[in-house]
């Protein structure tokens, strides 16, 4: 399986996830992001809402972060080090998606 079809794959699990365990939550970001936005903070309540909801209530993601936190970690330090341009972090994302690939598939 190609690093894109991994990436997908994992990206449609953890979706699938957060729909089940917050919907209400997912619902609400979901349909503000769709409005007319007049600032960017114009929905920042109902993301703060989804991001504690999947971090207490999605499995999937509980259990990424235990077993990939090291390479979180990498990812978000290179992140701050490049001041947030993805493509020189691409090795270190690529890292930490393999391994929340590898954890959420045991």
């Amino acid at each position: 399986m190609s690093q894109q079809q991994k990436g997908g794959l994992l990206d449609q699990i953890l979706l699938e996830d957060v729909a089940r365990c917050c919907p209400h939550q997912f619902l609400a970001f979901h349909q503000c992001m769709s409005l007319p936005q007049p600032d960017p903070e114009h929905c920042l309540k109902q993301q703060v809402e989804l991001t504690q909801c999947i971090r207490t209530s999605v499995p999937s993601f509980q259990k990424i972060q235990g077993e990939c936190s090291g390479k979180l970690q990498a990812y978000e330090a290179c992140l701050k080090m490049n001041k947030s341009q993805t493509l020189k972090c691409t090795h270190e994302l690529e890292d930490l998606r393999n391994c929340a690939f590898g954890s959420i598939n045991k």
